[in-house]
């Protein structure tokens, strides 16, 4: 009986006990600060979606590896985390996620005080040419320098924002960029942006991206077109080639077949007098081989001299 009445005492002391190492544990680890971070939005990029873009920079204080938690919406789509190291290199990085109402906490362990949180969020709407989207950065870290990026897609028009941001420049693949600083965002403080545009699909005379080659092309580039020059002296190697191919059987098939066959007839006829077909050059009339004298009217045969023999080499 005292056994059993103290198995609830002991229960309640492992659960105190594991709650308190818990939070001990949580209170051991340093905090995480967010030192800069940059969001680049990206709308209609590929996609009829916005590509969002965070470049997370930590404090030099944090400790490493750290533990770090990010929100982003539920239902974004492509995500992609990567750190980069100390070449600059981009690296992925090993993550997991969870569901928390209308966010999706993602979870990951670093070494590196640069994270990249690439994913595509569909909540751009539309409605004719209007276009209009809103961003929203919420983190568990507070955030010394929060900074806005936003690329203007083709053919679209002037971006407007809530709040503004600064007027758009030409960026290095010819689109226009728009920036603005937010400045120092607190932990659990929700910062939202909104976008709005227009973008006539149907207009044909806005000029289209200029295509680039992704590497320098030269004569080795596999997939180049060759130029008409090549294509004209390949097609001339391949044309004397099938003329000498040509000219060469025709040359054996004369010398081994035509020749050989016009030697055998003539054999026939010359060097075998005897059985050469005789006519006589009185009547006409066909004799047979063995015959001296015409069998219609006796007239004595004429036969081939054999002086006339051809002989062959």
């Amino acid at each position: 009986m005292k056994t059993q009445a103290c198995q609830p005492i002991l229960l309640i002391l492992l659960f105190l006990s594991s709650t308190f190492g818990q939070v001990h544990a949580a209170q051991s680890q340093p905090a995480v600060q967010l030192n800069t971070v940059q969001v680049g939005l990206f709308p209609e990029y590929y996609r009829p979606a916005v590509l969002v873009v965070l470049d997370i920079e930590l404090a030099e204080t944090t400790a490493e590896p750290v533990l770090l938690t990010f929100q982003v919406p539920a239902d974004s789509d492509s995500l992609g985390v990567s750190e980069r190291a100390e070449d600059g290199e981009s690296l992925p990085v090993d993550y997991e996620t969870s569901a928390f109402g209308k966010w999706r906490d993602v979870r990951l362990s670093t070494s590196s005080q640069n994270i990249l949180i690439e994913y595509y969020d569909p909540n751009l709407a539309k409605e004719g040419d209007l276009r209009s989207y809103e961003f929203q950065w919420l983190s568990i870290y507070s955030v010394e320098s929060l900074s806005i990026v936003v690329r203007q897609p083709f053919g679209a028009g002037e971006i407007q924002s809530e709040p503004p941001l600064a007027a758009g420049e030409a960026g290095p693949d010819s689109a226009n960029y728009f920036y603005g600083e937010v400045g120092r965002v607190p932990a659990g403080e929700l910062f939202t942006l909104n976008l709005m545009y227009t973008k006539d699909t149907g207009n044909l005379a806005y000029p289209a991206l200029e295509v680039q080659p992704a590497e320098p092309v030269s004569d080795t580039t596999p997939g180049r077109t060759p130029s008409p020059f090549s294509v004209i002296m390949w097609l001339l190697t391949v044309a004397v080639a099938v003329l000498l191919l040509v000219s060469l059987y025709y040359w054996w098939f004369k010398s081994n077949v035509m020749e050989k066959q016009d030697r055998t007839v003539q054999g026939v006829g010359i060097m075998n007098p005897e059985k050469q077909a005789v006519f006589c050059h009185e009547c006409g009339m066909r004799s047979r081989p063995a015959d001296s004298y015409c069998s219609n009217c006796g007239t004595e045969l004429r036969r081939p001299n054999k002086k006339t023999r051809r002989s062959f080499p």
